[in-house]
């Protein structure tokens, strides 16, 4: 949109009008000019409702796919505390059943020890019972 302005011919009809007619023109040309910037104002909000518009969809779609990425690595997160849990567990049961027989075999070894002492007992108990 462009404004006009008044050529020279356009300036001289002017001046050959009366007064009112001058005023009049004055101000339907003040009228076309307060038109012409409303019209490019509203050209320019227009503009800027769109571009707010694209982008705001854009944040929407941007959030959305934000939104599906968090859900996806909570499963996963979920999904992968579930089998620390799982191993957790498979290897408490796996030192467990290893050291079950370590148990046994010491178990064996110290009653094994406490025999043998007491026999050692027993001897000294003996000898000194028929020396004595």
């Amino acid at each position: 949109w462009k404004i006009s302005f008044k050529t020279e011919p356009e300036l001289l009809f002017l001046k050959s009008q009366s007064p009112s007619e001058t005023l009049l023109s004055i101000r339907l040309l003040d009228f076309k000019t307060s038109l012409l910037e409303t019209i490019e104002e509203l050209r320019i909000r227009r503009e800027t409702e769109i571009n707010y518009e694209d982008q705001l969809s854009k944040i929407v779609v941007e959030k959305q796919e934000l939104e599906w990425q968090k859900e996806t690595l909570q499963h996963q997160t979920d999904t992968l505390q579930q089998q620390t849990k799982e191993a957790m567990a498979a290897f408490k049961k796996q030192v467990a059943k290893q050291m079950l027989p370590g148990k046994y075999q010491l178990a064996v070894e110290i009653k094994e020890k406490e025999i043998n002492g007491l026999k050692e007992t027993l001897k000294e108990l003996q000898v000194n019972y028929y020396f004595h």
